[in-house]
């Protein structure tokens, strides 16, 4: 869940190529994990160590010298090679080190998305961890893809009556990781950039630079730090206008998630998309309220594009950015949400806020959120069912969540302890329980 929100549907309690390629290398024995991404930090050298002290072995694919920052001096193997020998030359590595195990933070980069396939392909299991559904305190961990990729079915039915829908999940809370998880990132690529006389085939698929985005960070900052009282007051009256409000989440801009699972490449044609039907079918006293992503770096001018936008489809005076404050603050002041696939949509799921999704996700689905069309949406929403929620919540934890953090020592000594517990479990494609001895 985004922003730290605490929902009120129901407190919570704490291509392969190579014609030669076998369809299946599985192994008997000895679990072989290689890494091919992960977390900014130690997380993946952490939770490395506890897969072996219970016998496994773990190897990390090093394509930068971030990667080789954040994993040390441990068994890894260094890929040198273009993008288009890739999946080549992953296939020669799972065949000479006998892997059994792929694991991959997301799913949408290039090079997780051939490995995802790769695996596929070879009946390998693939792990795939993700910044948690349900947040704080918790990250993801699913087998074979997240988000639009989840293998979790998107049948109303199925969440109501699984075993699991009625399993409350207990958790720890984690803290502020914020702080710490800025200076894995700062760490992180100021080593890439000092790599890349040795890794200078490697390319960030980042749409700007990590070094202009860095300085739109701090300048956002600075900005949004002065104009703290201006913003805040602009959403008090907004919020007590007792006019129908309708909030726009935005996603990250760049993030994959956008232009993998939705018809949008770039936050604007989101933008446009939504400002219209809004002008056309929304009563005349609603108002349309943009978010913007917590770590939206600034260098998308999101305001000059709703005000241009907002005088093209006639509705200037009736659209507002607000960048104030925590979700949950004004989640239940809202009509309604609009989204692409955002965990924030979730969040306004989760608040009983009817919620509409343009893109694909995993939550999108009859009972959860609005079925009937985006242009219905502004009269006619369709709100949540809160037993349906609740169930899909304790499916979902069950399977895929896992309490912690990546970026803080606390948060790590908890995620790897369940990861690592989950991932030596009998893979079958869900999850088992394991003794309760385990790690400790």
């Amino acid at each position: 869940m985004a922003d730290g929100a605490a929902g009120s549907l129901g407190r919570i309690p704490p291509v392969l190529s190579g014609a030669d390629v076998p369809d299946s290398l599985s192994h008997a024995g000895r679990r072989h994990f290689l890494f091919i991404s992960a977390p900014f930090g130690p997380f993946a050298k952490e939770l490395a160590h506890r897969l072996e002290a219970e016998g496994a072995a773990c190897t990390r694919v090093i394509l930068n010298a971030g990667d080789f920052l954040d994993w040390g001096w441990r068994p890894a193997k260094v890929y040198l090679g273009p993008r288009a020998r890739w999946s080549d030359w992953l296939v020669g590595l799972i065949k000479q080190a006998r892997i059994t195990d792929l694991i991959s933070y997301g799913d949408s980069s290039p090079f997780s998305v051939d490995a995802v396939r790769l695996a596929a392909k070879l009946q390998l299991p693939v792990h795939v961890f993700e910044q948690g559904y349900f947040r704080p305190d918790w990250v993801t961990l699913e087998a074979g893809g997240v988000n639009a990729n989840s293998k979790l079915p998107r049948d109303p039915a199925w969440y109501r009556g699984h075993p699991e829908s009625h399993c409350t999940a207990e958790w720890v809370r984690i803290g502020k990781t914020t702080p710490t998880a800025i200076w894995h990132i700062v760490r992180y690529h100021a080593a890439l950039y000092a790599g890349l006389p040795v890794f200078f085939r490697y390319r960030l698929h980042y749409q700007h630079s990590a070094l202009s985005q860095a300085a739109s960070h701090l300048t956002r900052a600075v900005v949004r730090a002065l104009s703290r009282r201006r913003r805040r007051v602009l959403q008090q009256s907004l919020v007590s206008s007792g006019r129908p409000l309708y909030l726009a989440l935005l996603q990250r801009p760049g993030d994959s998630q956008l232009w993998r699972h939705s018809d949008f490449e770039r936050v604007e044609p989101f933008l446009d998309r939504v400002v219209e039907s809004f002008a056309r079918c929304a009563p005349e006293t609603a108002f349309l309220l943009i978010r913007p992503h917590p770590f939206d770096h600034g260098l998308d001018t999101h305001e000059r594009v709703l005000e241009r936008l907002a005088h093209r489809y006639g509705v200037s005076g009736r659209t507002h950015l607000v960048d104030h404050g925590k979700l949950h603050e004004i989640l239940p002041a809202m009509s309604g949400a609009v989204c692409v696939n955002s965990t924030a949509g979730l969040a306004a799921v989760e608040f009983g806020c009817p919620t509409v999704v343009l893109g694909r996700a995993i939550y999108d689905m009859p009972g959860l959120t609005h079925q009937g069309g985006l242009d219905r949406f502004w009269r006619h929403a369709e709100p949540p069912d809160s037993v349906l929620y609740l169930a899909f919540r304790n499916v979902v934890m069950a399977r895929t969540q896992i309490n912690g953090a990546y970026a803080t020592k606390r948060g790590r000594k908890l995620a790897t302890l369940g990861a690592a517990r989950r991932l030596m479990s009998p893979v079958s494609g869900k999850v088992r329980e394991v003794p309760a001895r385990f790690g400790e």
